[in-house]
């Protein structure tokens, strides 16, 4: 056993020495790798770790000056020799680690820690990529899968280093070569002659990793090395001899015999080409020509060195990506801002006059306004939801206050008439509910985002016209099938189906679906967001997602949601509408017409309301009429002063002030004001008279 420990020490050693890497100087990509992951993490410190027989040696560091340490020191090698993540949220909390010299010691007092391993291609871990702090810390699922991705990411950058030290060793003994070609005493003036002296090359030029082809003045393929054969696919004894075109699909043609004619003006070319292997793979190659001179300075040959690009250039369409969809986000907050404010005096002014209409014929007209206006801010919260990601999720958020208790089969059956009418009619559509369904607590904007995401990957996994059915039961999950699937318990569940007969997915690509921006869609045509947003509300909810597929028979989603033996709670609109008893209420909000209709509201409900248009304006008219004023509805996002700063001003003043606390865009988790007091509320824009009465209700009654 000793021995074999040793062994894999020895080649987990001789893995990170073939990078030579150890005392160089910083690289600007290591140190972008560091950054990028204390960004991501939001931790002050981060560190590229490369560990020999005796030390750990940073590559890159941020937050840090040292630039070594033991290798026994700190949790490094603990995370090595592990291969797995390792992710310590409080050192001192934790009796295996509360006496390491990193935590106890004064300099560093380490409190919180995650590592992942530094993978060679043939599995040794030579290092970790890790993040610390000097305060306890949380670390979610997403944070640690992007830490994972950017190991990978280190370790391909110092693949690529040690390709390119070796490129320029071959090109040194290349120089060397053709120095000792001209001293010699024979004659090497004919091809062939040079020919033989390439091919005694051949054995060097297969130890890099590039693919290294040499043709002659005629396109004729003289070389071809052993990482051609693996990156293109075809065998040196079929390459020889053919066309260099004829092997190699490469870009228009035009742009060909450009490339030959710099190569022959310059005796140099470098850039980017698209390119396919023996079997159609789309490849990109980073690829550099060079014009091979004779002893009599003659041109004789062009030597051609190609890497394989192709997974950098997925990797920075993913980080563009990420980008764009923070731009996304930017921009959908901002619109959402304004349209929740459009939406919020239309609601309310749709129950005012519901309240003086006795007309049949306007009534019904008015309850389509305001069903189409709750189902815009529904359409807001989604697009946020992609953009943003799902509140709660990412941070560890509990449930948020929309989540009440429903029947999804309400819920399907208007999801079906929704695909019904816009789906091609080549596809079919069914359902299957079962009778006497449990319910659940949910989010129905949510669901209903879910259910949608995944008919529209059935509708397009059907271009030829097929059959979708969606389908809800109860079941039971006991103590055998809830250990066989992470995130399942034991209890009752509610389980939705969404069957197609589509084209299926393959078992390659099945376990990636989840994957936030994996894609199988021509680009453009899809982001990669649908099923991980759908992955990341459903795991909120507390359930979790089954998949099974079969190649041309179709795919079948199982979402399984916790049930509830709760009965629906009754809808605001059937329930008595709480009245005030003369109170005054101070309502601040820098839209016109969302403190017009609210105060008209507050009147006709027997309340009295004060309006100001922003905080500095609300704090001045509070001052002098304090004694009058009984609770207050502040707007968040104002100018001048906003509506944190404004309550907790109020609150300084009166920390008993009933106050409500609405917004737009900001969740109740970003409103300064106590959750666990029963005399302060939040509640997001647009919100229904019913609505805003009941909270006033609640907050003034405590």
């Amino acid at each position: 056993m000793k021995s074999f420990v040793c062994n894999k020490e020895l080649e987990r050693l001789e893995a990170l020495y073939q990078y030579q890497i150890l005392d160089t100087p910083p690289e600007e990509e290591f140190d972008d790798l560091a950054f990028l992951a204390t960004q991501i993490c939001n931790t002050p410190i981060a560190l590229i770790n490369l560990i020999d027989a005796n030390r750990q040696w940073f590559k890159a560091k941020v937050g840090l000056d040292v630039p070594e340490m033991p290798r026994n020191n700190g949790f490094g090698s603990i995370c090595m020799e592990s291969g797995e993540v390792l992710i310590i949220p409080d050192t001192l909390a934790d009796e295996r680690f509360a006496t390491n010299p990193l935590v106890t010691s004064v300099e560093f007092a380490v409190r919180f820690y995650a590592g992942v391993p530094l993978l060679a291609p043939g599995g040794e871990a030579i290092g970790t990529l890790c993040i610390v702090d000097r305060v306890p810390h949380q670390i979610s699922v997403q944070q640690v899968e992007a830490l994972q991705t950017l190991s990978r990411v280190v370790v391909r950058q110092l693949e690529k280093r040690r390709d390119l030290v070796e490129l320029a060793s071959i090109k040194r003994e290349y120089k060397q070569l053709q120095e000792a070609l001209q001293q010699s005493e024979s004659t090497l003036g004919t091809c062939k002659q040079v020919e033989r002296q390439i091919h005694e090359q051949a054995v060097l030029l297969d130890i890099v990793s590039d693919a290294i082809v040499v043709q002659d003045l005629s396109k004729k393929i003289l070389l071809w090395n052993r990482n051609a054969e693996e990156l293109y696919g075809w065998k040196s004894e079929e390459a020889i001899g053919k066309q260099f075109d004829e092997i190699l699909s490469t870009e228009p043609l035009i742009q060909h015999l450009e490339i030959y004619q710099t190569v022959f003006k310059n005796g140099f070319w470098q850039g980017e080409l698209h390119t396919t292997n023996k079997y159609g793979k789309q490849l990109i190659v980073e690829t550099r020509w060079m014009l091979i001179e004779d002893e009599h300075s003659q041109a004789q040959s062009i030597l051609t060195v190609d890497t394989d690009i192709t997974q950098k250039k997925q990797l920075e369409k993913h980080v563009l990506r990420v980008q764009r969809m923070e731009s996304i986000g930017t921009l959908a907050s901002g619109i959402a801002h304004d349209l929740n404010n459009v939406l919020s005096p239309i609601l309310m002014s749709v129950h005012l006059l519901k309240a003086k209409s006795h007309d049949r014929q306007i009534n019904q007209m008015l309850s389509i306004i305001e069903s189409n206006a709750k189902r815009g801010a529904d359409l807001v919260k989604q697009v946020l939801s992609f953009a943003r990601g799902i509140e709660g999720d990412i941070q560890g958020q509990s449930a948020t206050p929309q989540h009440t208790v429903l029947q999804v089969k309400h819920l399907i059956l208007e999801i079906w008439q929704i695909i019904s009418q816009t789906f091609p009619k080549s596809i079919l559509v069914y359902t299957e509910i079962q009778e006497e369904l449990l319910h659940v607590c949910a989010d129905s904007t949510q669901l209903h985002q879910v259910l949608i995401n995944l008919c529209l990957n059935a509708r397009d996994a059907m271009l030829t016209g097929g059959t979708l059915t969606i389908s809800a039961e109860n079941i039971w999950i006991d103590e055998i099938y809830a250990s066989m699937h992470i995130g399942a318990r034991v209890g009752a569940y509610i389980v939705m189906t969404v069957a197609d007969t589509g084209f299926g997915i393959s078992k390659e690509i099945l376990d990636r679906i989840f994957e936030p921006f994996f894609t199988t869609k021509e680009l453009g045509k899809g982001t990669g967001l649908g099923l991980s947003t759908v992955m990341a509300i459903i795991k909120e909810h507390g359930g979790f997602i089954t998949v099974s597929s079969c190649v041309g028979k179709g795919t079948k989603f199982q979402v399984y949601l916790p049930a509830v033996n709760q009965v629906p709670s009754q809808s605001l609109q059937d329930r008595e509408i709480p009245t005030g008893s003369g109170e005054c209420i101070l309502v601040v909000d820098d839209e016109t017409a969302i403190r017009e209709i609210t105060k008209t509201s507050l009147e006709n409900y027997n309340y009295t309301a004060i309006t100001a248009s922003d905080g500095i304006e609300a704090l001045a008219i509070y001052a002098q009429y304090q004694e009058k004023i009984s609770a207050a509805i502040v707007d968040i996002m104002m100018s001048k002063m906003d509506g944190a700063t404004t309550i907790r001003t109020l609150q300084g003043i009166n920390p008993l002030l009933p106050i409500i606390a609405v917004s737009g865009l900001a969740t109740s988790e970003q409103v300064p004001i106590d959750k666990t007091a029963d005399y302060t509320a939040f509640l997001p824009k647009p919100y229904t008279t019913q609505e805003l009465l009941k909270t006033l209700h609640t907050v003034i009654s405590h």
